[in-house]
């Protein structure tokens, strides 16, 4: 399996939070929450989508869905038009 690239130069994190997890699982979610907002912290003007979300951060489409929705809620994030998701205060 090739290794994906961020905008940083450095490969994308690699989680142990599975498709199997249960979705209530907080701890795993915490991890997941943390390491995305460090990628957006390190990498501004980082630019992903939904899919991206699940191919940096081997996130099923719920997953991925449960996490933006996190990040949004906790104003880290906002929905940009063309359909990707930026840091708010960039």
């Amino acid at each position: 399996m090739a290794s994906v690239r961020l905008l940083s130069g450095r490969s994308a994190p690699r989680t142990k939070w599975r498709a199997t997890s249960p979705l209530t699982d907080m701890s795993s979610l915490e991890i997941v929450l943390r390491r995305i907002r460090g990628e957006f912290h390190e990498s501004p003007g980082l630019r992903l989508t939904h899919w991206q979300f699940q191919r940096l951060w081997n996130l099923d489409a719920d997953q991925a869905r449960l996490v933006i929705e996190q990040l949004i809620q906790a104003r880290f994030l906002r929905g940009a038009r063309d359909g990707t998701f930026v840091r708010r205060d960039s």
